[in-house]
């Protein structure tokens, strides 16, 4: 029970307290930085490590591979100048050849071999092969019980004798073999390599050759360049040589000599680069095993990482005794909000000093400076608030009696209709009636949308009356055809190019205007056409006339009109961004402006609207006066 409150005591100090909650954070957000910058330093370190070895092994390779060359040129030499000496040459022809005097001629090869084979002290054997395989030999562990070559050898000896000589026959360059096969001498159990070359003393023609020599020499020779760099620069950083069948014919580790090259990769991650040692036919390596790589990393990372936590550790403490410094005036003012929140008074901070916090200290003094004021201001604003209703009623009387002087209106041109007809003035009630139509439509408020038929309606109502005025300036076609009647469409939007066609287009006419409205189905679009063969339009003010009609900035639309500029843009929230308003005009011939309508988004288009297909009183009237 004691165990439970002390944690409940432990959580809520931690919820109230904001400097024990910034540092839980920061403490944790420090461990976590740790780990991922291990891991990260890790990983950069072993990269730089693994490049750097890269590098250096790729230049350090290139100088031994040059080296060894070097190294090897003089033991190569050797075996080319024994396998020209034209006594050898000769002592070959009659031991293999002619066997004559064997024992002598034997004795004697075995001092030449013997005085030779002396130049060099690498040399181990020196051996006289025949074609059949039979050899004499010269080895310098006499000592030992067995020489480098024995009968069980032969086959193999047989084997090199041949491909020596076809080699020699083909002129290929070089003409002496390589092999580490066998890679032990049986005495002594040192590692070696032979070389053999074909024996043509003096002569020119290689056809000649009477025997193969074959020269056996001790692989340490190339010990002191490769395990002389192993040992110089760490445990993953192995040097080896494989022959011309990727075998490994030397390594520093015994276990993987005589192994295929994918063999020993195989053991680890490893990565190697390689020289070939041309005199040999072999190839020189050099290997970083990647994972004792990182093995060596991790320990000089960790101990890095115990230096960067104690770093860290002192740090988090530096950062709480800041934290719980800042947290002092915030308590001041969390103090004096309490009170001034009670309602009682409003208690200032005391300022002790000039940064951020205090600075927030000061800011809330001035808050309760200016929520006083606000008070005033608000009792203000409230007396203007009200002043504003009383305002509001006003407006909407006005706009009440506004709506009833416009059915005054029509029911005053009703009744003078009624008057003219029984004057049996027809026509001019035919225009009042026209007239009435007209002001009824235009002001109607409760509904913005109507269809088509409705505003072809209106229009010809108001060309009808447009001719009555202007008599024989023009005349008018309207030809709309009844199915799209029922395409929804903005009110009034072709009476602004209707009366410009009118009153710019046969602007000085005294007759001849001809005003045609046209409407077709142009795949799911309505084609409408307002044409005129008036005045026409200047370049310069048909181009402003275009950027207004596609909503781009003009520098002055005064001889446009606002009212064209005006529908444009109600077209384009109705229909959306399908719509296309496009004008055509030149100068004495008369304009076009073409409409292509989609069909409006469903959000559009007022639901009431597209329910109510009521009749109208307006009928579509095509009389040209």
């Amino acid at each position: 029970m004691k165990k439970i409150k002390i944690t409940e005591r432990f959580w809520r100090y931690l919820k109230s307290h904001l400097w024990v909650q910034v540092g839980s954070v920061f403490a944790a957000s420090l461990l976590l930085i740790t780990f991922c910058y291990l891991y990260y330093m890790k990983g950069e370190y072993s990269n730089y490590l693994y490049e750097k070895n890269l590098l250096m092994e790729t230049n350090v390779l290139d100088i031994m591979q040059k080296n060894m060359d070097y190294a090897l040129k003089d033991y190569i030499k050797l075996g080319s100048k024994i396998a020209i000496d034209e006594d050898v040459y000769k002592l070959a022809d009659e031991l293999l050849v002619q066997e004559e005097n064997l024992a002598s001629n034997a004795l004697k090869l075995k001092y030449s071999f013997s005085a030779m084979g002396s130049l060099a002290g690498n040399v181990l054997n020196l051996s006289l092969v025949s074609e059949d395989g039979s050899f004499y030999q010269y080895d310098r562990m006499l000592r030992g019980k067995t020489s480098m070559w024995s009968m069980e050898d032969r086959t193999f000896l047989k084997t090199m004798y041949s491909q020596v000589y076809e080699t020699a026959i083909a002129n290929h360059v070089p003409r002496y073999m390589v092999s580490a096969y066998p890679s032990t001498h049986p005495t002594t159990g040192e590692r070696v390599f032979h070389i053999f070359y074909p024996m043509v003393g003096k002569e020119s023609s290689f056809d000649k050759m009477n025997a193969m020599l074959c020269v056996t020499y001790k692989m340490d020779i190339l010990e002191p360049l490769i395990d002389g760099f192993s040992e110089a620069h760490s445990s993953y950083v192995v040097g080896y040589i494989t022959d011309k069948f990727d075998n490994i014919i030397y390594h520093s580790a015994q276990e993987f000599i005589g192994e295929s090259e994918s063999t020993y990769l195989a053991t680890g991650d490893i990565v190697t680069v390689g020289e070939t040692v041309e005199p040999l036919g072999w190839t020189l390596h050099l290997s970083i095993n990647k994972t004792r790589m990182d093995e060596n990393v991790t320990p000089i990372v960790y101990r890095g990482m115990g230096v960067y936590i104690l770093l860290l550790v002192g740090l988090s403490g530096i950062f709480l005794l800041i934290i719980r410094t800042i947290n002092y005036p915030l308590k001041k003012i969390k103090s004096a909000m309490i009170i001034t929140g009670s309602g009682e008074k409003q208690k200032h901070v005391t300022v002790k000093g000039q940064h951020e916090i205090w600075q927030v200290a000061e800011g809330y003094n001035d808050m309760l400076d200016k929520l006083i004021q606000r008070e005033l201001e608000a009792e203000k604003s409230h007396r203007l608030s009200l002043l504003a209703l009383e305002r509001q009623h006003a407006a909407e009387n006005e706009a009440l009696e506004s709506q009833i002087n416009a059915h005054f209106l029509c029911n005053t041109l009703g009744t003078i209709n009624y008057e003219a007809m029984e004057s049996g003035n027809y026509k001019i009630s035919v225009m009042i009636k026209k007239l009435s139509n007209i002001l009824r439509y235009s002001f109607d408020q409760k509904c913005q949308q109507v269809y088509m038929f409705q505003e072809i309606a209106w229009t010809a109502q108001y060309l009808y009356l447009q001719k009555a005025r202007f008599e024989d300036v023009f005349d008018y076609i309207v030809s709309f055809p009844d199915e799209y009647g029922q395409w929804p469409c903005c009110k009034l939007m072709l009476q602004p190019f209707v009366e410009n066609a009118i009153l710019h287009g046969f602007e000085g006419w005294e007759s001849g205007g001809m005003l045609e409205i046209t409407a077709r189905k142009k795949e799911e679009l309505l084609e409408l056409k307002i044409q005129d063969n008036g005045c026409g339009i200047s370049p310069e003010k048909l181009e402003r006339i275009r950027k207004v009609l596609k909503n781009e900035r003009t520098k002055s639309i005064d001889d446009i009109g606002i009212g064209i500029q005006n529908v444009a843009s109600r077209m384009r929230l109705f229909y959306g961004s399908e719509v296309q308003i496009l004008v055509d005009s030149q100068v004495g011939q008369g304009t076009t402006f073409t409409f292509y309508l989609p069909f409006p988004p469903k959000e559009n288009v007022q639901t009431d609207f597209l329910d109510s297909k009521e009749d109208t009183e307006y009928e579509v009237d095509d009389s040209r006066g």
